[in-house]
């Protein structure tokens, strides 16, 4: 008996051992020299468009206390703060300063923070509407804000015209980052009358959506706070990568005061089928004007 059960141990060995090789196999491995290959076929597959820097998700809502504002046929609700931080204007002319009357050639001082490619855009409009000087400056220094200083020679048909002096900085698509302009006198001749700059904050704050953020929703609120020359409402538009306007209305004010920062409002759909990065910008205008007085944006993601 004992003799005749140890053949039969031996194969009961045999067979757990044959099921315990076949549980624990490893899989094939890839030779290391075929990885890179593998990996670049892999990102081949993947889309190739990289989002902006991490963003928070938000989701719009409306804060149902008053006051109330009517803007674009819509009544939006909102609160006020106590108190309203206002900081410095990305772009900054300090000389000439509004209404001087200057002489060619024109000395010009403007602060600015770059777009892309570290560059900026100044242009002298005249009152007909015509480009009398257009200039990219590109700056070598490193530092976020910048100084430009030049002198611009114009000519004039009468002894006196009406201008205006432009200052913008744009994406790596085009779109509008920053937009300041002063409106100046041009003389044929005579002595400069400059006036100082003594405000060098924003005039267009948008303190809703903030930079690089989701919005998830059917609509997209905007919210701010503006200093303009008239009670007139501003333009704010949701500018795609393709330079396609995505939407856009007119956002007035809840309470105008001249010569401060007022409170504005709007509520646009978002009008998305899949998630898309936007400009949000924010314009005053003038009907006589080729290009908006003063800009402020925002990049963010709208999704459906």
């Amino acid at each position: 008996m004992r003799r005749s059960g140890l053949p039969i141990v031996l194969v009961l060995i045999a067979l757990s051992a044959c099921g315990f090789g076949e549980q624990n196999t490893l899989p094939t491995l890839i030779p290391a020299e075929y990885l890179p290959t593998v990996i670049a076929m892999t990102a081949e597959t993947l889309p190739t468009y990289t989002p902006p820097p991490p963003m928070q998700v938000i989701t719009p809502t409306v804060a149902i206390v008053t006051p109330t504002v009517i803007v674009s046929h819509v009544a939006v609700e909102t609160s006020l703060p106590d108190v309203i931080q206002i900081s410095e204007a990305d772009i900054q002319i300090v000389r000439p300063g509004a209404l001087s009357k200057v002489v060619s050639p024109m000395r010009i001082s403007i602060y600015v923070i770059p777009g892309a490619e570290r560059k900026a855009t100044v242009e002298l409009w005249g009152e007909d509407g015509r480009l009398m000087y257009r200039r990219i400056f590109t700056f070598t220094n490193v530092n976020d804000r910048t100084q430009i200083y030049e002198e611009i020679s114009f000519e004039l048909a009468g002894a006196a015209e009406a201008a205006r002096l432009v200052a913008r900085t744009h994406d790596e698509y085009g779109r509008i980052i920053s937009l300041a302009s002063t409106p100046i006198i041009l003389l044929a001749e005579g002595e400069e009358d400059l006036y100082a700059v003594n405000d060098v904050m924003n005039p267009i704050l948008i303190q809703s959506p903030v930079e690089n953020v989701l919005i998830q929703g059917v609509n997209l609120l905007v919210t701010g706070v503006a200093r303009t020359v008239s009670d007139e409402p501003l333009l704010v538009e949701l500018v795609a990568a393709d330079g396609r306007v995505l939407g856009s209305r007119l956002a007035g004010f809840s309470n105008f005061e001249p010569g401060m920062h007022n409170f504005f409002a709007v509520e646009i759909p978002l009008g998305v089928e899949s998630p898309t990065w936007v400009r949000v910008i924010v314009s005053e205008r003038s009907g006589d004007d080729i290009s908006p007085l003063n800009s402020s944006s925002v990049e963010v993601l709208l999704s459906p």
